[in-house]
């Protein structure tokens, strides 16, 4: 995994309020994840990439990034 200063994760995860302001679902264990949901980085991986404008549809609790990752639906 890349570093990143925290300055710079912040730019990628939000925080508990941010995500309870989506007003989407958001989940605190990996576990919990409907199959499918996928993070920015798996996507481009699955060779599915998000497109310009999509909008998540959960957040995902990751610790490592002090905040809430945005999910994509690719079932």
């Amino acid at each position: 995994m890349t570093y990143l200063a925290p300055k710079e994760r912040m730019k990628i995860s939000l925080r508990r309020s941010e995500v309870e302001a989506t007003g989407k679902p958001f989940y605190t264990r990996w576990q919990d994840v409907p199959e499918g949901y996928k993070t920015k980085t798996k996507c481009e991986e699955l060779k599915q990439p998000v497109r310009e404008g999509e909008e998540p549809v959960s957040y995902v609790l990751a610790r490592l990034w002090n905040g809430y990752l945005p999910l994509y639906d690719r079932t």
